[in-house]
């Protein structure tokens, strides 16, 4: 196993450059820390006072606060949480890219936890390296990552099957409303969408299709947009949110659900089952669990090495009353 030494040589710096890069990260240059972090991972450096030390706590890193779905997921980690000596810590990074740098911007906050939940952002190998050279275990939600375990929805299957399941309940003009079109999350949800009409034999409408912010008032605006140059008799919205801000227009223009059009959302929030809304369960608690059980596999030794594998849960419908 490497010393604090090798990774100094490693480095060109003393030993104790790379013991204020690990304890004290904002007291170092940048270019520094850059090429010390690059030597404890080339090197597979762990200080046994690092290994040791506990602090009974459980990060869970978000892209964005505001995603509809991560109270939801912020409850199910704590609920399982609650059976463990393990706590929830929360950082909003406000970003899906190149997460190291959050942390190393802030590394202090490695003291603060034990491992790491990383939610609906990307992680690079070269922040893959990060946490591992400071030996906090990885697992990702909502995404995938070469390296460390993850836990995904099948976004692609689950929307084929909403779109299916409004198909099969006689609707062929369906229209599609989602968030930002680059997102991948997005992009797998409306190929599933798009290819159910098609292998339906139903024609495609560019025109039904709609984008806007995620949130309520995003859904209430694209399904503004949508009814300017659409007259759907149903609506997949690709997240509950957006479909919650669809029933506020709905509600504006005396359009009746399911009496005048059909909805089907993705995420199966809280609030779903008030509005009736027929959805996609994503199975958030059974992420949780899975996401935990392996945290605390690592951190108890049951699992010596990351164990790199990718999982697939193709959500479930859950039919309520917002179609015939």
């Amino acid at each position: 196993m490497a010393s604090i030494n090798e990774v100094a040589r490693k480095a060109g710096v003393s030993a104790s450059t790379v013991s204020r890069v690990l304890n004290y990260p904002d007291l170092v240059k940048p270019v520094t820390r850059e090429v010390v972090f690059s030597a404890i991972a080339q090197l597979d450096y762990s200080p046994t006072s690092k290994r040791n030390r506990r602090n009974n706590i459980i990060s869970l890193a978000v892209s964005d606060i505001r995603i509809p779905l991560v109270g939801k997921i912020i409850l199910e980690i704590e609920e399982e949480l609650k059976e463990t000596p393990y706590d929830l810590l929360i950082f909003n990074m406000n970003t899906k890219k190149e997460i190291h740098k959050f942390f190393r911007k802030k590394l202090g906050y490695k003291k603060k936890f034990d491992g790491l939940i990383v939610f609906s952002a990307d992680l690079d190998r070269e922040s893959l390296d990060f946490f591992q050279s400071l030996d906090i275990p990885v697992v990702l939600l909502q995404n995938r990552c070469q390296g460390e375990k993850s836990i995904s929805t099948n976004n692609y299957q689950g929307a084929f099957d909403a779109v299916n399941f409004l198909i099969g309940r006689d609707y062929n003009n369906i229209a599609f409303i989602g968030w930002q079109p680059e997102d991948d999350h997005l992009i797998d949800r409306f190929h599933g969408y798009k290819n159910a009409i098609e292998k339906s034999g139903l024609p495609f409408h560019e025109h039904c299709t709609a984008f806007s912010f995620l949130s309520t008032k995003g859904g209430y605006l694209a399904t503004k947009e949508l009814f300017n140059s659409c007259r759907p008799d149903a609506i997949f919205y690709a997240s509950d949110s957006l479909a919650f801000g669809g029933y506020q227009y709905f509600r504006e223009k005396g359009i009746t659900v399911p009496g005048d059009i059909g909805i089907v959302g993705f995420d199966d929030l809280e609030m779903a089952s008030v509005f009736a809304l027929t959805t996609m369960d994503q199975f958030v608690r059974v992420k949780a669990r899975m996401a935990v059980s392996y945290l605390i596999d690592r951190l108890s030794g049951k699992l010596t090495k990351p164990l790199e594998e990718e999982i697939w849960i193709s959500p479930k419908l859950v039919i309520r009353g917002s179609t015939r």
